[in-house]
């Protein structure tokens, strides 16, 4: 089983460029970069680059360091650069007090690490076999496990691992965020976002965005990164109506949120928009690289004052400072 994560359907390949499509093997390196982790001429000052052996897609913060999910090593990366097995195609993970969850999609399971030893200390196989768990989110009580083969999203003790009631969302869905006003899943080949509040989910179309991928809340909207027509929506977190369309956001794709500043990550380069919820208003665009669009997806995660940003593509992690990105 492969995951192609960024494409839409057949009928929408042509839009994707290089999305869905082969791309040449480039060794692992963005252009003009080498392998000692040294940035390439198109980085910006400041910024720290960490070229790895395998692809990685999702990153979480852990202990002030960044773990990365590397989906054809089968493993994790963890801060000190040791890698922890995990399973087929983990794709990615969340901090919880009780360990660091992975969603491991190709084995259907989901599997916690104790970042103390770095064993995997449990083991939770999703019902039916062919579930497929993807983007997770931890709501301060509550493990959130999106299941994109049965269109359902899961709570998830972190500390027992028991599963309970799933809540129906929308088609395809990818990723969740949990925010003051809930917890938000983005359906991919739907163009709809469902918000789940105590235990029942209300789906509704996601105005012009066709696929919604990232999302997060911020100054009671849900900002959500459409990455095949290449714009951001923000809608109100509670009625999930339309407020706002920020267009011209190639490939957006992660979005991760700090009080009212929103990141949105996109594909190409990569390159970090920084949306200032409030006035909901673009107001920084900064260009980490010279990588192309990714047949994957490119990760995101907040770790105190730095930004990290995976690449799957030219096989990187880019640590950005928040104070580098604008406000």
């Amino acid at each position: 089983m492969r995951r192609a994560l960024a494409v839409l359907a057949l009928a929408l390949l042509p839009l994707l460029s290089g999305c869905g499509g082969e791309e040449e093997d480039d060794g692992g390196l963005a252009p003009d970069g080498d392998a000692s982790g040294s940035p390439s001429a198109t980085t910006p000052d400041g910024v720290g680059v960490t070229d790895l052996d395998e692809a990685p897609v999702g990153v979480a913060g852990v202990d002030g360091g960044w773990w990365a999910a590397l989906p054809d090593a089968g493993a994790v990366r963890t801060a000190d650069g040791a890698s922890v097995a995990v399973g087929s195609l983990p794709l990615r993970l969340v901090t919880t007090p009780q360990g660091v969850w992975v969603s491991v999609i190709g084995d259907g399971r989901l599997v916690r690490i104790d970042p103390a030893t770095g064993e995997v200390d449990r083991q939770v196989r999703l019902r039916p076999r062919d579930s497929e768990p993807e983007g997770l989110a931890y709501d301060g009580r509550t493990l959130w496990v999106v299941d994109q083969a049965g269109d359902r999203v899961l709570p998830v003790d972190p500390a027992t691992g028991d599963v309970g009631a799933a809540v129906r969302v929308g088609h395809e869905p990818r990723l969740v965020a949990a925010g003051p006003s809930g917890v938000f899943v983005g359906n991919y080949t739907e163009g709809s976002v469902t918000r789940v509040v105590d235990g029942r989910g209300t789906t509704r179309n996601a105005g012009s965005c066709l696929s919604p991928q990232g999302l997060a809340e911020a100054a009671g909207v849900v900002w959500v990164a459409c990455t095949v027509d290449g714009q951001v929506v923000g809608l109100d977190a509670e009625s999930l109506q339309p407020v706002v369309e920020l267009p011209d956001l190639p490939y957006a794709d992660a979005v991760v949120a700090d009080r009212d500043t929103v990141y949105v990550v996109g594909q190409e380069g990569p390159t970090v928009w920084t949306i200032d919820a409030r006035t909901q208003e673009v107001t920084g665009e900064l260009v980490l690289d010279a990588a192309p669009s990714t047949r994957e997806n490119v990760g995101a995660a907040l770790v105190g004052s730095t930004l990290v940003v995976t690449h799957p593509e030219v096989r990187r992690a880019y640590e950005v400072p928040v104070s580098a990105l604008g406000r």
